[in-house]
This record gives C-alpha cells, sequence and structure tokens, in this order.
C-alpha cells in the first residue's frame, strides 16, 4: 500500500465532470453519492454540504466525518480506484446537528458495499 490517507478531490471542473459522467447512488433520503471509476490507482473523494444543511460547525463537522471514514477504510485496505462526491442533502433545520456519528457510518457504509457491487 503505497498510501495510508486518500486524496481529495478539490477542483471544481472536477466536481462538475463527476456530477455529469459519474454515477449516482442515495443510501438515505440525506446523503447522495457522486461516483466514477478512476485511472489513477487510488481513491479520490470531495465533500460537498451547501449552507442550507446548517451552520458552518455542523458542515466541518461532517466533512471532518468523511474525511475520517476514508482514511479508516484505506488503512483497512478496503480501498477502491474510484473518484467519489459526496453529498450532504439539505433536509430538516437541526437534522445534521443531531445525526449520530453510528447512523453516519452505517449510511456511508451501505453506500460503499453498492459501490463495490457497481465499479
Amino acid at each position: 500500500m503505497e498510501n495510508s490517507s486518500p486524496h481529495s478531490i478539490k477542483r471544481s471542473s472536477e466536481f462538475l465532470s463527476l456530477k455529469q459522467t459519474g454515477k449516482r447512488y442515495w443510501p438515505t433520503k440525506w446523503l447522495l453519492l457522486n461516483y466514477q471509476k478512476n485511472h489513477e490507482g487510488q481513491l479520490r473523494f470531495g465533500v460537498t454540504a451547501s449552507r442550507k444543511v446548517g451552520p458552518a460547525v455542523v458542515r466541518n463537522k461532517l466533512k471532518r466525518w468523511s474525511r475520517e471514514y476514508f482514511r479508516a477504510l484505506v488503512v483497512a485496505g478496503n480501498s477502491i480506484e474510484a473518484d467519489i462526491n459526496i453529498i450532504f442533502k439539505p433536509i430538516d433545520a437541526n437534522f445534521y446537528k443531531g445525526l449520530p456519528y453510528e447512523e453516519f457510518v452505517k449510511a456511508l457504509d451501505r453506500g460503499f458495499e453498492v459501490l463495490q457491487k457497481n465499479l
């Protein structure tokens, strides 16, 4: 294993091409995964959380949880060669504020299983 941490998608053009050419999967009503196979031989991911999701503290918590989740995946050796954009959809006020970490992980696990089958 050459890397112990996944790379992130940072460019707007990369997010746009993923949105236009990638596949979509909704593990829950509040989470959307845009994904496609890449040819770089590593997992790359990005997080999209608009202001409608909640205040900056909440959005940053979701991004931190996402980074932690993918870092743990790569360390465990479950990495796939894909670009993934995690999109948090705006729901009721304070939904994400009260979201337990276990439910977040369960939703991402469900999504990641589907990604592995479809890539």
